[in-house]
């Protein structure tokens, strides 16, 4: 049982090293004014119209509608922070239409290495200043 620990951490724990080495190394967030970079454990603010956040956005948007049985649609992505973990968290504050109602959303979507997405939580209301 502790060997297969051991293995499961190693697993997760190598491909963040990397990342993070690979990132320090080449001197991204070095400049004054540039988009932040994930940063291994801290959310970091992304573009809104970063494709991988879109991505997530419309996973969101479908899972959703799916589960409300309702059609809802994006009006627009009003602010967008990635999280580096054993792949990426996206939280993103939405402006989205339920019905044909403009409603403000803040969600979470944990896509895996693996390119997986799951909605890990969808609540009304826009983002608070953090």
């Amino acid at each position: 049982m502790k060997k297969n620990w051991r293995v499961v951490m190693i697993a997760l724990v190598v491909p963040l090293v990397i990342f993070a080495a690979l990132n320090i190394a080449s001197g991204n967030g070095s400049s004054a004014g540039a988009q932040e970079k994930p940063i291994v454990g801290r959310y970091a603010d992304t573009s809104n119209t970063d494709p991988e956040a879109v991505a997530a956005a419309q996973f969101a948007i479908k899972t959703q509608g799916r589960k409300r049985h309702a059609r809802i649609s994006l009006v627009a992505i009003t602010r967008a922070e990635a999280q580096v973990v054993a792949g990426f968290n996206y939280r993103l504050c939405m402006r989205v239409k339920i019905k044909g109602k403009t409603r403000d959303v803040t969600v979470v979507v944990y896509k895996t290495l693996k390119q997986k997405y799951s909605l890990i939580s969808w609540v009304a209301g826009g983002c608070k200043e953090r």
